[in-house]
């Protein structure tokens, strides 16, 4: 949507820059703002803050993980579901 409101498309977060960041990275962001990005310290406390970090992490991990990464129960449950 911001695209098609004239800004520039933002980075992907799969991007090796953004995969290898520091946590404290993306938490600078969102308080401090970059770039086009608004500061959201002054909206989003300090616990919603790390979060979205989390959530960052979980969506960058999910985008590379493989059957084997899970526990050994888990990868045959999923096996199971797909015979």
């Amino acid at each position: 949507m911001i695209v098609q409101r004239g800004f520039r498309r933002p980075p992907s977060l799969q991007e090796d820059r953004l995969r290898t960041a520091p946590a404290g990275h993306f938490f600078d962001v969102i308080t401090n703002g970059q770039g086009v990005m608004y500061p959201y310290g002054y909206r989003v406390p300090p616990r919603d803050r790390w979060a979205i970090i989390y959530y960052i992490r979980a969506l960058q991990l999910s985008r590379r993980a493989s059957i084997e990464d899970l526990p050994e129960a888990d990868q045959k449950k999923l096996q199971g579901r797909t015979r």
